[in-house]
């Protein structure tokens, strides 16, 4: 619920940033402020409806915590909102700021204050952890709303509801192929399984952390490119992100069994999980290349219908196969929605525009890792052996790198 909640304060605004940034850019601070108090109006709005329902009418949760989280939740969308305005401007300084201060804050806070008071330790954390976010949402808040220009602008609110409002599908539907699994893990098998999946997870996490913060960044200088039908280089791009995506997941099955070993507890280790939830993390960085595209020509519905197909495929094969083979079947699974979501995505970004993003170099990158995946399962047990061979295929990458270094180069300058 606290996931979604967070989906329809801000009802997505922040995805029309990008496309207007390329249609409206002689009036992008005018309409980056006006979307913006649209997005007030709306998170206003939503508060005030789940006010008078969880709170007044079904009293499921108290006034003052149904405030705080809308606040922390809208903080949360209004630092979003700002780091897709430094993508687009190429404001990386920015951005890295509006990555590390609102977690740096949340974590500190609420510590900050438990150290001097003692008492209700968990509205502290909250207080804490939302006033974190929300110093810095409202210093980028006051930075864009103080730009010239009216607030309500009809056209500008519509540009953007045409954007966002479909991709609200595609968010929820996104956090339900994320959270099924759980949640039918705990039906299924209990809620230990489900414990060992979720501390696991965070083991593939490492890797969409990274995809979550480079593939913005790539976004933006695909939407530039296409606005000025510059597409020669996005292969060049799409080849170098895949050879680190490679890296870091075979460095990432090198080390996990000792990873695990040392940050959860023995009862924990579960090391059949790290292959699936590898891939699953490979996945979704894949089909993200194809999201970029389909969002760039405003195809959010189709997309949305897509990860709602890929979300329900996950559900029925969990259905099947969690009771046949347990809590791990929920992690292959997840592979193969994903790899079912990358298919129909890739399906409909050549109907957009072909050759953006081949999918020829996805099929070598899965011909390459399948074997580095499925071979795991012979390497765990010998750390050595495993080692070396991990090591080998990491050595031959950094070669191959280093090897193609000029083409990295001269894209750069071409840049």
């Amino acid at each position: 619920y606290v996931s979604i909640f967070t989906v329809l304060i801000g009802a997505n605004l922040h995805y029309s940033l990008n496309n207007a940034y390329i249609d409206k850019k002689d009036e992008i601070l005018e309409y980056r402020k006006s979307v913006l108090a649209l997005s007030a109006l709306i998170a206003a709005s939503l508060t005030f409806f789940l006010w008078v329902v969880l709170t007044l009418v079904l009293k499921e949760i108290p006034a003052v915590l149904l405030l705080f989280g809308a606040l922390h939740s809208y903080s949360f969308f209004v630092v979003t909102y700002r780091t897709y305005s430094a993508n687009m401007e190429n404001d990386y300084k920015k951005k890295l700021w509006l990555l590390i201060l609102p977690n740096v804050f949340q974590l500190l806070l609420p510590l900050i204050l438990i150290a001097m008071y003692k008492t209700q330790t968990f509205y502290l954390r909250v207080v804490g952890s939302t006033l974190g976010v929300g110093i810095v949402a409202a210093v980028s808040f006051f930075e864009m709303i103080r730009w010239g220009g009216p607030l309500f602008q009809k056209e500008y609110w519509k540009y953007a509801l045409a954007i966002s409002v479909p991709s609200i599908l595609m968010s929820v539907s996104y956090m339900l192929m994320q959270q099924c699994d759980k949640v039918m893990i705990t039906r299924l098998c209990g809620a230990e399984a489900t414990a060992v999946y979720s501390a696991l997870y965070y083991l593939g996490y490492a890797i969409i952390a990274v995809d979550q913060a480079l593939a913005p960044v790539r976004q933006a200088w695909l939407y530039k490119q296409l606005a000025k039908d510059k597409v020669s280089s996005t292969v060049t791009v799409q080849r170098w992100y895949l050879l680190i995506l490679a890296f870091l997941s075979v460095g990432l099955l090198m080390v996990a069994p000792e990873v695990i070993r040392l940050i959860v507890p023995r009862d924990y280790w579960q090391f059949s999980y790290v292959a699936p939830f590898v891939a699953g993390a490979c996945s979704m960085a894949l089909y993200r290349f194809y999201t970029e595209l389909i969002l760039y020509y405003k195809k959010n519905m189709i997309l949305a219908i897509c990860v709602l197909i890929s979300a329900a495929i996950n559900v029925g094969l969990n259905f099947v196969f969690i009771p046949l083979f347990g809590a791990v079947a929920a992690a292959f699974t997840t592979v193969a929605s994903y790899l079912i979501l990358l298919l129909l995505t890739g399906i409909v970004s050549v109907r957009c525009q072909k050759n953006v993003y081949p999918g020829k170099n996805f099929a070598v990158f899965i011909l390459i890792m399948f074997p580095l995946l499925t071979g795991y399962y012979w390497l765990v047990d010998g750390w050595l052996l495993r080692y070396l061979v991990y090591g080998a295929v990491l050595a031959a990458m950094a070669l191959y790198g280093l090897k193609h270094m000029d083409e990295w180069k001269q894209h750069r300058e071409i840049e």
